[in-house]
């Protein structure tokens, strides 16, 4: 009896073969792929995954920078749009402060006042003392709210002239003229100036009025004499009525419910012109009021009587 001898095989290295059989075909189709050809098939793939992964994380690298780029560009876009406000606010004291000084003038030429002794603002090496609250320097966005509390000043300033004026020429239409009558009972919800949104979010808006918030239908009042020049919808302020005074003052109500007189109808000060709404763009029941002299707004609490007072 012969032995069984395993010898090695001499046809070379193995190969993968794959057979496919169609059923069109009478023969099956053969693949057949050495080893050495799918270790260097597998090393192609992992080259080419391994590059992807790094063009895909030196673009997301490449993105994040942009990102960050335009975020800073849109951040200098906003200092440079407040710098310009502020320079805008900034003329307008200015021409309000020589409308001051005009009447300043009128009001001593008609007490017989001399001029004041000239002050210079140039720049003086003399004593210099006196001492408050410190902080850091200002930054841009502190430079325009101070420049907006100094205009508060002076339109607070402007107000007492002109109740000067109007005493020394016995100017009564100027009275009544003068919007200084609370339109509405309630509560102050929302202050003039600069405020966070009150429909959520990180940015602040200006608010050109105060906000007077009580229930619905309540009584509002005319805070001047004048004549309606606008009695309908505003988009955001909702039913609005905007009134014209004497001396270049103007007064608007807004998100009312109703409105009680009409485009061109004269109004007495104390007048009932509309009732308390929500319309428009509002969280509920409030009136929104603003006074406007020369087509700029004003803070209405230089003009309406503190609340205690009227006691």
């Amino acid at each position: 009896m012969k032995s069984l001898k395993k010898t090695k095989s001499k046809s070379g290295p193995s190969r993968l073969t794959m057979i496919i059989i169609p059923q069109s075909v009478d023969r099956p189709l053969r693949f057949s792929v050495s080893q050495t050809t799918l270790r260097l098939t597998a090393f192609i793939a992992i080259l080419f995954v391994i590059a992807s992964l790094g063009v895909a994380a030196i673009y997301g690298a490449k993105q994040a920078d942009f990102n960050r780029l335009e975020a800073i560009q849109a951040e200098s876009q906003r200092k440079d749009q407040t710098i310009e406000m502020m320079d805008e606010q900034i003329k307008t004291i200015e021409e309000q402060q020589e409308r001051l000084a005009n009447k300043q003038a009128d009001i001593k030429k008609m007490m017989g006042i001399q001029d004041d002794v000239p002050v210079t603002t140039e720049s003086s090496q003399g004593g210099q003392g006196g001492s408050g609250p410190e902080r850091e320097a200002l930054v841009v966005d502190d430079h325009f709210m101070l420049a907006q509390q100094l205009k508060n000043q002076m339109d607070l300033q402007e107000k007492e002239l002109d109740n000067l004026l109007a005493q020394v020429n016995n100017d009564t239409k100027y009275f009544r003229a003068l919007p200084n009558q609370w339109p509405v009972a309630g509560e102050i919800s929302s202050n003039y100036g600069w405020r966070k949104s009150p429909f959520g979010g990180r940015r602040e808006s200006f608010h050109d009025g105060i906000d007077i918030a009580n229930e619905s239908g309540t009584e509002i009042l005319a805070a001047a004499d004048g004549q309606v020049v606008f009695a309908g919808w505003q988009p955001v302020y909702g039913r609005t009525l905007i009134i014209n005074h004497e001396h270049g003052f103007a007064t608007k109500y807004s998100h009312n419910s109703a409105l009680l007189v009409e485009e061109g109808d004269k109004v007495k000060k104390g007048d009932l012109i509309a009732r308390m709404g929500t319309t428009g763009r509002s969280t509920g029941p409030h009136l929104h009021f603003t006074i406007m002299r020369w087509e700029q707004t004003l803070n209405p609490l230089i003009y309406l009587p503190n609340p205690e007072e009227d006691e």
